[in-house]
């Protein structure tokens, strides 16, 4: 079945509710996209209509470590029916190893590929799952850290990156860890403006030339600036962020945010953001 799993028992067994406990229950691969309440709400309806047909469980095995790595969601539901257990469904059980935890990727993108409903931000998490450092990041985020660092790669550093789903390997770089940590904490509900990757690859940018100094600019941006300072860079920055816009380009956001940084470390002030970048893009300074 291939270099990065193989199938070593196959079974169709009765669905009973001490399968389904055992399921919810066990340990979860660390690749397992998250519980969504919508998917166990969808199914249980589907319970309660009668409409349930069997289901497709699996467990992967890594030396002497076990995971569920498909039926979280399902086994959930049916342990909270509360006496409506269905009758007379079975289920049917894979039993995987993997030849390293990369394989436990490779075998959760096998479950219901994303033309079936994986999403980008799922196979993300399942490769940012792997790294005990970025498990308790924000998925979104981290996702969107990573794709930051490519767009920072390819248009600015002119590098070669994979492409698709195979970008999230980038997780398993470890002098990255602490970048998409950072992004994690600073993003949330109130900073819209910041989730674009352009933005983000600035971030990146600024973050390889001087880490302090970026903790300390893209907080400041994060808060809207600094109180008091219409003229400050972060303060200018952030306004012109959430500003409407017609006709600025990815790279303009770039270019824009770099303008903003170079202003912030030479302690100038600012009235606007200058995004032009006909002949390139500018160096972030130190």
């Amino acid at each position: 079945m291939g270099e990065w799993f193989t199938l070593r028992n196959s079974q169709t067994v009765p669905l009973t509710m001490e399968l389904a406990v055992e399921f919810r229950d066990m340990q979860p691969s660390p690749t397992e996209r998250e519980l969504d309440e919508k998917r166990v709400k969808f199914l249980r309806e589907k319970a309660e209509a009668g409409l349930l047909v069997n289901f497709n469980w699996s467990t992967a095995t890594l030396g002497n470590q076990k995971w569920r790595t498909n039926g979280r969601t399902s086994s959930t539901m049916l342990t909270g029916l509360n006496g409506q257990f269905p009758d007379g469904l079975r289920v049917h059980l894979d039993e995987y190893e993997v030849n390293s935890l990369e394989g436990l990727v490779q075998l959760f993108r096998q479950f219901d590929p994303r033309q079936s409903g994986r999403t980008a931000k799922d196979v993300a998490g399942a490769y940012q799952g792997l790294y005990e450092p970025l498990q308790d990041v924000e998925r979104r985020s981290a996702k969107l850290a990573a794709e930051g660092v490519k767009w920072w790669r390819v248009k600015v550093d002119e590098q070669t990156m994979p492409a698709g789903d195979d970008l999230y390997q980038i997780f398993a770089e470890t002098a990255l860890h602490g970048f998409v940590r950072f992004v994690g904490d600073l993003l949330d509900v109130k900073t819209p403006e910041l989730r674009r990757a352009p933005v983000v690859a600035a971030m990146h940018a600024t973050w390889l030339i001087n880490e302090l100094q970026a903790r300390s600019f893209w907080s400041q941006v994060a808060r809207g600036g600094v109180e008091f300072e219409d003229e400050a860079p972060s303060t200018v920055l952030d306004c012109w962020l959430k500003q409407p816009k017609t006709g600025v380009k990815a790279g303009d956001y770039y270019q824009g945010c770099i303008f903003a940084w170079n202003a912030f470390r030479r302690d100038h002030s600012l009235t606007k953001i200058n995004f032009k970048h006909d002949k390139g893009f500018t160096e972030p300074a130190a």
